[in-house]
């Protein structure tokens, strides 16, 4: 398991800088390859076979400011990713943002994305963009916090693994083996409730701290009894703890909405001042 491929969502709001120095220097630390996806913010049934517009029509008078607010997203990707020393390359995208990302998710092994922000109005912002980009992407997603900024080197070092036995935080758990080996400290933390039972949470420690071992992921476990807010309860230990990134598996409760995500998930995704890896 390693990282060689990421994807960052790149636009012109004022978080978009600090969630591409935290793809860059996640690239810098991994020597993976870094693609910075700027949307137009139009849906793909419009453009099936990419941007292009005669100049000086009406339809370019309409669109062409959208490919140049991208293509400007795009020069300041460059510029970050340039300045970290990465390996590189750009996507201008005719789609959606949400829609955009979660298609392109499938050919990188990261995406990183800001958390919502609904101070900000642009024209490609989507209401809980993330949520939607998590339950469709196959892929584990990375949610920067708005006010954090990239640390100079040493990205996740301490680390905060949210385990409640389920198929989500498994697979959360495997996508994150490549930052779990790099991290000085890693503590696994069982919740126990109506679906982890101390009972559980004894009995599986054993399995799980061999699979994290077989990855040369040194772990410790912290079982806690629980009731409430599960994804409160996270981020009072990850504050007690002092980690620097949390790592947790993800579910819908609506199945239907598709954009709504469970309560804990939904917590962790509002509330978080660390950056989340986030699988489903």
């Amino acid at each position: 398991m390693s990282l060689q491929s990421i994807l960052v969502h790149a636009d012109l709001s004022r978080h978009a800088p600090a969630r591409i120095h935290a793809a860059a220097l996640l690239a810098h630390e991994h020597g993976a390859h870094l693609t910075g996806a700027a949307m137009m913010g139009v849906s793909r049934a419009i453009f099936p076979n990419g941007y292009h517009q005669r100049p000086r029509t009406l339809s370019a008078a309409c669109f062409d400011p959208l490919a140049e607010n991208a293509r400007q997203a795009l020069q300041r990707f460059e510029a970050i990713a340039s300045e970290r020393g990465v390996p590189h390359d750009t996507r201008l995208v005719a789609d959606e943002v949400d829609d955009g990302l979660a298609l392109l998710s499938r050919f990188a092994d990261l995406v990183v994305l800001s958390q919502d922000d609904p101070d900000e109005s642009l024209s490609d912002h989507v209401l809980r963009m993330p949520d939607y980009v998590i339950l469709n992407s196959p892929r584990p997603v990375l949610v920067i916090p708005h006010g954090v900024d990239a640390p100079a080197a040493g990205f996740a070092r301490r680390v905060l693994l949210a385990w409640d036995g389920s198929r989500e935080a498994a697979a959360a758990m495997a996508a994150s083996v490549p930052l779990l080996r790099r991290a000085e400290t890693v503590t696994a933390a069982m919740l126990s409730g109506p679906i982890l039972t101390v009972a559980d949470c004894e009995a599986q420690q054993d399995e799980l701290l061999g699979f994290l071992g077989r990855h040369r992921v040194r772990a410790g476990v912290l079982v806690r009894e629980h009731a409430g807010d599960t994804g409160r309860a996270l981020l009072d230990m990850a504050d007690e703890l002092n980690v620097d990134l949390l790592v947790m598996g993800c579910y819908g409760h609506s199945r239907l909405r598709e954009l709504c995500l469970g309560g804990a998930s939904r917590t962790v995704l509002a509330e978080a001042r660390i950056p989340a890896l986030l699988a489903h």
